[in-house]
């Protein structure tokens, strides 16, 4: 049940199944959580904001019930064609390109995704390349989110592949609001992320992106702003064992029981955090004022104290923690840039064992705790 509020305020949850969750919420200020909640801003100073100031449209207008993968190649043809080597390839992955890639089929979900290629990658699986996967946060967009990293995939730290997912506009229901959407599969996760339509989207295109360029499997790597950062924590929990190193703004893991309280337990149903790989994490917060009123005078959502707890749950389980306080608030601020979290991704593979950073930290980054490497 939720807390006692003000009848016009009265609110509660309750999951039917693993993945329909029923809200009962008012149509005061709790539309702020379902249309801005978890995100509002997650402009990189120098990059797009995922919301619009102006008010212009941001969303993508790609078909979604498409049989086919379609591609629209905005760098060059780097993909699409003969594979060139003796490696097996799905035809849908076959069909992938640099750019929009649209009608992308996983078990029986069509999603969108941006791809992103190194000058230097060949087709023929013949490479290994990091690869990063990134969210955005809610009421954002593909098409924004990906300037974060899109131009720096020959960076001087690491060249990578670099995969930006659209949102599904996931649907829940809310009786009182009628039929509502969040943009990722990530309130209720079962163990192993079993039919959790992210999760399948990482698989299918890790195992795509493999069989056409190669993929480097000591470099990949996750990261992602509000709810594309607990998306990005979500993912962590169930392919942790994968992953080489994670970077979120403002995400939070639902599994910390710190984090899930009276209100967020209602809807929020994570597996126990099992992970047995120590990847290591940035944990990127903007102080106490990086919050979200969920619903007033009743649920805030602070990412500030999810930071907080996750330094020291991560580090409860052995994992190497970089915790960062830019201090301004629920978005990322170019005081700690993509850049540094590329940086943060290249110094640390899979296993890398006592973190470099700890001995030598990068300069620029007055505002990051180094005690917990």
């Amino acid at each position: 049940m939720w807390p006692e509020v003000p009848a016009a305020l009265a609110s509660r949850a309750q999951v039917l199944d693993h993945r329909t969750v029923r809200l009962w919420l008012s149509l005061g200020s709790t539309s702020l959580f379902l249309s801005c909640g978890l995100a509002c801003t997650d402009d990189a100073s120098s990059t797009e904001a995922e919301t619009s100031q102006d008010g212009g449209t941001q969303g993508e207008s790609e078909t979604q019930g498409e049989s086919e993968t379609h591609s629209e190649d905005t760098e060059g043809d780097t993909g699409g064609g003969d594979t060139g080597g003796n490696t097996v390839v799905d035809p849908a992955c076959a069909a992938l390109t640099v750019g929009l890639n649209t009608g992308f089929d996983v078990d029986g979900t069509v999603r969108s995704f941006y791809l992103d290629l190194p000058a230097a990658a060949v087709d023929g699986g013949a490479g290994s390349w990091p690869i990063v996967f990134s969210w955005h946060g809610q009421g954002g967009t593909a098409a924004n989110f990906r300037n974060l990293f899109a131009g720096a995939v020959d960076g001087p730290d690491m060249s990578f592949i670099l995969v930006t997912p659209e949102d599904t506009d996931f649907p829940l229901t809310a009786p009182l609001v009628g039929d509502i959407t969040f943009d990722w599969d990530t309130f209720d996760v079962m163990p192993g992320g079993e039919g959790n339509i992210e999760v399948a989207l990482f698989d299918a295109l890790l195992t795509c992106v493999d069989q056409r360029w190669g993929v480097d499997h000591d470099h990949i790597h996750s990261t992602g702003f509000s709810l594309g950062g607990i998306t990005s924590d979500m993912l962590s929990s169930v392919r942790g064992e994968q992953l080489a190193s994670v970077a979120t703004w403002s995400g939070g893991y639902w599994n910390n029981a710190d984090n899930v309280g009276l209100v967020l337990s209602t809807v929020a149903h994570w597996p126990p955090f099992e992970v047995a790989n120590p990847y290591p994490q940035m944990l990127i917060h903007g102080g106490p004022n990086d919050e979200i009123v969920v619903v007033q005078n009743a649920f805030t959502m602070s990412f500030y104290d999810f930071a907080l707890s996750d330094a020291e749950f991560l580090s409860g389980h052995g994992h190497p923690v970089v915790l960062c306080d830019h201090g301004s608030g629920h978005t990322a601020p170019s005081s700690v840039s993509p850049a540094s979290v590329l940086a943060f991704f290249a110094a640390h593979p899979l296993g890398v064992g006592p973190s470099p950073w700890l001995e030598s930290p990068p300069g620029g980054l007055g505002v990051c705790d180094f005690g917990r490497l």
